[in-house]
């Protein structure tokens, strides 16, 4: 994720923060949150002067209100926001909140980032409504962020995993996904028909997640739980398959190879083999297929 944008605090030091962060930087840390969309959460309470604005920012900024009273704003445009309201700014643009009213402002915040399990948030403008779910973040953050923070001093017996799961549960359930936002297994649909189509092309595991715009980790996990098998498991069976229908055409073995994304035949004819217990050069249509045996 970059992090090439402009932020602007004017804030007074007055009133707390706690966060934990996506990148070793942030205090406490805890990496895999990048793999669940999170790049910051934190709980905050101000009790002076707080403004924050962000320019381009490539994160969507959720802000649910516990107490006190603010509001984001937008050029010229202003959304008052309360205790009991969810205040969200999409990301991109020049948006910003700031503390008003006499009583402490009491948030906790999420900073997401900008990819397709978060589609449903982006807006044109920022805008607030009620959400109910706020001190239910509020207990997870808090149980979370301390869990991090076991983490990053190197206890040996931590829960920061399951916090972090828990608190993802909570998150989609204030904020779930739209039912028109594509889920996983559409997602994952969606990329593996994309390869299909360009076979002959390296398709390595990184590059594979990077059109999610996931991790490679989470791509595995995702892979296993909608679809079986991991996902070179999936590219090999794709490549098999075509393959078989190739020959079946009449093309010799050598281009198939090619066309399948094999530089060496041999290579092609072994796996071609393992995968359905024929060679290539031998009529696919006398032959029965087996279920897959290895990944490429």
């Amino acid at each position: 994720m970059a992090l090439i944008y402009y932020e602007r605090f004017d804030c007074d030091d007055q009133g707390w923060n706690r966060l934990v962060g996506a990148h070793v930087f942030h205090q406490p840390s805890h990496p895999p949150m990048r793999e669940r969309g999170l790049f910051m959460c934190g709980i905050s309470e101000a009790r002076g002067h707080t403004e924050i604005e962000r320019i381009d920012a490539n994160f969507h900024v959720l802000l649910f209100c516990l107490g006190g009273s603010g509001e984001l704003f937008e050029g010229d445009h202003t959304w008052p926001f309360q205790a009991g309201e969810l205040a969200m700014q999409p990301a991109r643009g020049q948006r910003g909140f700031r503390r008003t009213g006499s009583e402490p402002m009491h948030l906790v915040w999420f900073l997401l980032r900008d990819e397709p399990r978060w589609a449903h948030l982006n807006a044109a403008h920022c805008y607030v409504k009620p959400n109910p779910h706020g001190w239910a973040l509020h207990d997870a953050v808090s149980m979370y962020q301390r869990e991090a923070q076991y983490s990053n001093d190197r206890q040996s017996y931590t829960l920061v995993m399951p916090a972090l799961e828990l608190l993802c549960q909570q998150l989609e359930r204030a904020v779930g996904p739209s039912e028109a936002s594509p889920g996983w297994p559409q997602q994952l649909q969606a990329l593996f028909n994309a390869v299909a189509r360009e076979l002959a092309r390296d398709w390595p595991l990184d590059t594979l997640a990077s059109q999610l715009h996931i991790s490679p980790a989470h791509l595995h996990r995702l892979c296993l739980q909608h679809l079986g098998m991991p996902p070179g498991q999936q590219v090999f069976v794709l490549r098999m398959q075509k393959a078989r229908e190739l020959l079946a055409s009449g093309l010799p073995v050598g281009k198939v190879a090619s066309l399948v994304g094999y530089q060496e035949v041999a290579s092609f004819s072994r796996r071609f083999r393992q995968y359905f217990g024929y060679s290539p050069s031998q009529s696919p249509q006398q032959k029965p297929s087996r279920a897959p045996t290895e990944g490429s």
